[in-house]
């Protein structure tokens, strides 16, 4: 009975692959355009700069908003953030397409879809980009809530090395976010 159990888990983890492969290829592809591909959306002088779109988000900002300014008006800080966030993305999406570390790279990638989430209405086909954000947010909270990299994924290796690690076995709701 136990084995078929283990059986049962690991076939639903297996279901979770798609998620976490296109969840993760969003995130990567999207890191990858703005930071190796196309550089000039990092580039503040260019007319392709991606800080230029945080002047249409501000109205819409809610929390966010002081935090734009201060970006706004910090040139150094603000192309310093879109890199950082750029090159987060990269991190996030191929450590879930390799499912490495899945569900701290989950965690990562819900805190991003979730920030970006009061800007999904401001492109011309809005429509889409709830669509999207929708969905990035619902998988990677899914992929953090599972271990959906210890099938077919890194974490399998470390979770058979050294069991489950979470950020905190003293504090009860950190000792909730798993590594892996």
């Amino acid at each position: 009975m136990a084995n078929k159990q283990v059986v049962d888990n690991l076939t639903r983890k297996e279901y979770l692959f798609p998620i976490r492969f296109a969840v993760g290829w969003m995130f990567f592809d999207g890191g990858i355009r703005k930071a190796i591909l196309k550089p000039a959306k990092l580039d503040p002088n260019s007319s392709s700069f991606v800080g230029g779109k945080l002047v249409n988000f501000l109205p819409h900002a809610g929390p966010f908003k002081d935090f734009l300014l201060m970006t706004l008006e910090n040139r150094t800080f603000d192309v310093t953030f879109l890199t950082i966030f750029s090159y987060v993305e990269i991190l996030v999406g191929l450590f879930l397409i390799i499912g490495f570390l899945t569900r701290l790279s989950a965690f990562g990638a819900a805190v991003m879809a979730i920030g970006m989430a009061p800007a999904y209405w401001l492109g011309s086909t809005c429509e889409d980009e709830w669509q999207i954000g929708s969905l990035l947010t619902a998988g990677a909270i899914v992929l953090m809530l599972t271990a959906a990299g210890r099938v077919w994924g890194v974490d399998y290796y470390l979770y058979k090395k050294f069991g489950d690690w979470s950020l905190s076995k003293k504090i009860p709701l950190l000792n909730l976010i798993k590594f892996w």
